[in-house]
């Protein structure tokens, strides 16, 4: 039995994927990780098996077209972009799917990824399901995460907003898909993946923990609300993550706990610049950063670090964060779990997608602050640490951590992925 996960995007995209796919090699089931080629090291060091899809996310996010989604902020703006790297893209990812999947006797598809996953398992005529680190599945509790973040004041418009993104979404990939069907002998797509998951009864993975988003009481039945997923101790042991330098731990111990600043994969334009704010916000509320590079250019940054500012490549956050006073980061589904985890308050300063979604999730659990990265200066950084700082939103970001340290969102998943391997669930071909 060989379990195949699709994943197209950053580190953060992919990982979720990485510890399940490692969870069920610990069960005895194969598994796989198809995934751009700049994330093929990551999956490897992982422990897991990786077969690539073409492209490379890293270069898409440093492009020009890539630096105009994470400037705009804005939904219609974001899918032009998207539908121009797609067309030129597509038709090659679409053929190195078709090659990742070879084997496979169950297909797991992560977001940008559902439509060539559900034309995959039609043609070889085998299961599919959905891990989904955002809400995808149409609910009257809140709109749409890539389409609005506000508060929307009837059920059914939260609800419409979910079509609103399927009629912009789906035009972007519906000519290269079907041109694949084509090749492949099935008939044309003509209505979402999302879609014919629903009409087939396809349990979708949520993964994200209730505590973060609770579950809607009109959500379809098949979705599960896994718990948000944990990195497993021997994966970041093979990561080279589980164990911090001995540099980092005596800077965290010669001083009291720092504000954690990283952006993740997202590249920084201003990112000299930025550094020295944040330098001058050290001095201003008498406090240490560490740091954490990412992508970006880890010269600039390293080169201004001082006694107040301690500069790291990559860390576990399972480690660093309880260690923190706050976490300023991106809004991505991983870090904000991490941080709201560690029980710590958050300073989400959003990019795009979904980010902006997980910074009013901690704002409205009084957990912390949003700030979209567009609006991000050192004034509004000071604002949003003192928020940050104070003894409720403290006190409430204990809480959360509390609640979410009691659940086990990898299990829950791993057992509904088992479920659907064993019970043979209906494939994208059942009528």
């Amino acid at each position: 039995m060989r379990i195949v996960f699709f994943s197209y995007g950053t580190r953060g995209d992919a990982q979720p994927q990485v510890a399940l796919a490692s969870g069920l090699v610990a069960r005895g089931i194969e598994a796989r990780v198809a995934a751009p080629e700049n994330l093929r090291s990551f999956v490897e060091r992982a422990g897991v098996e990786y077969a690539p899809l073409y492209g490379n996310s890293q270069t898409i996010l440093e492009s020009e077209e890539g630096q105009r989604w994470l400037r705009s902020g804005n939904v219609r703006a974001f899918m032009s972009s998207m539908a121009e790297i797609a067309r030129e893209l597509d038709p090659h990812v679409f053929a190195s799917g078709l090659e990742a999947a070879r084997g496979a006797d169950v297909i797991v598809g992560g977001t940008l990824t559902e439509e060539l996953s559900v034309t995959l398992a039609e043609h070889l005529r085998i299961p599919f399901t959905f891990a989904h680190t955002i809400p995808c599945e149409p609910t009257g509790a809140y709109p749409c995460p890539l389409v609005t973040t506000a508060k929307l004041p009837w059920a059914f418009l939260n609800r419409a907003t979910y079509a609103l993104f399927r009629r912009l979404a789906f035009p972007i990939h519906r000519d290269a898909i079907n041109v694949f069907r084509r090749e492949l002998g099935l008939p044309p797509q003509t209505s979402t993946a999302l879609g014919r998951a629903r009409e087939l009864g396809v349990p979708a993975l949520q993964l994200w923990s209730p505590h973060l988003v609770p579950h809607p009481a009109d959500a379809d039945v098949q979705a599960v609300t896994t718990g948000s997923i944990r990195v497993p101790a021997s994966v970041r042991a093979r990561l080279g993550e589980a164990i911090p330098s001995p540099e980092l731990v005596a800077w965290l111990e010669a001083g009291p706990p720092p504000v954690y600043l990283g952006f993740g994969s997202m590249p920084m334009p201003t990112l000299e610049t930025f550094t020295r704010d944040v330098l001058a916000l050290a001095e201003a509320l008498d406090l240490r950063f560490v740091v954490c590079g990412g992508w970006n250019d880890t010269e600039v940054v390293s080169a201004l670090a001082g006694p107040r500012v301690h500069f790291v490549r990559a860390v576990d956050h399972g480690w660093l964060f309880p260690r923190c006073a706050v976490v300023v980061h991106h809004g991505g589904a991983g870090t904000t779990f991490a941080a709201a985890e560690a029980g710590v308050p958050s300073v989400v300063c959003s990019f795009f997608a979904d980010q902006p979604f997980w910074g009013s999730r901690i704002t409205a659990l009084g957990a912390g602050a949003h700030v979209p990265f567009v609006k991000l200066n050192q004034r509004t950084l000071h604002a949003a640490l003192q928020r940050a700082l104070s003894e409720d939103t403290r006190g409430n970001a204990a809480e959360l951590g509390r609640r979410l340290r009691n659940e086990d969102g990898n299990a829950t998943a791993l057992d509904t992925i088992e479920r659907i391997v064993q019970s043979g669930a209906r494939t994208a071909r059942a009528t």
